[in-house]
């Protein structure tokens, strides 16, 4: 993951656009109101919950294909929460980020890939880690969208 590009931001009040959704997608019958009830649409607002304590990596590789974390994609990393069982995390292992899945298992962690070829990162007393934050969101591109 040489050369992760991590992207900081909700610290500063800075200028927001914000785009207002005008209705809900509905698979039937649209309102003809229904573009009068939605206030403007802040993303920051809906994926950011501690703005101060996040911050955004671009994931490099297919190492997390299988979680839905694409080649190109934009995590949204909270750095305040405490990384549970089964959680996405950016960590540092000898100061080399990794995406992996943080799994505690019989007192041992590991940070495991979704790609079977590539090996547990095995966390020992010895081992120069450490946890930048919990991976709470992932932002991609539809493959067709132009």
């Amino acid at each position: 993951m040489e050369g992760l590009k991590i992207y900081q931001g909700g610290s500063e009040k800075k200028p927001k656009y914000e785009l207002k959704l005008s209705q809900k997608a509905e698979t039937g019958f649209v309102s003809p109101a229904a573009d009068h009830l939605q206030k403007p649409l802040d993303l920051e607002e809906l994926i950011v919950h501690h703005p101060t304590a996040t911050f955004y990596v671009r994931a490099e590789g297919s190492a997390m294909q299988a979680s839905g974390i694409h080649n190109g994609d934009i995590l949204v990393v909270d750095r305040s929460l405490h990384p549970q069982d089964g959680a996405i995390v950016i960590a540092a292992i000898d100061e080399e980020p990794v995406i992996r899945r943080l799994i505690k298992r019989s007192g041992r962690i590991l940070l495991v890939s979704d790609d079977l070829k590539l090996e547990p990162y095995a966390i020992y007393s010895d081992t120069n880690w450490m946890v930048w934050g919990v991976v709470t969101h992932v932002i991609h591109k539809y493959p067709h969208a132009h």
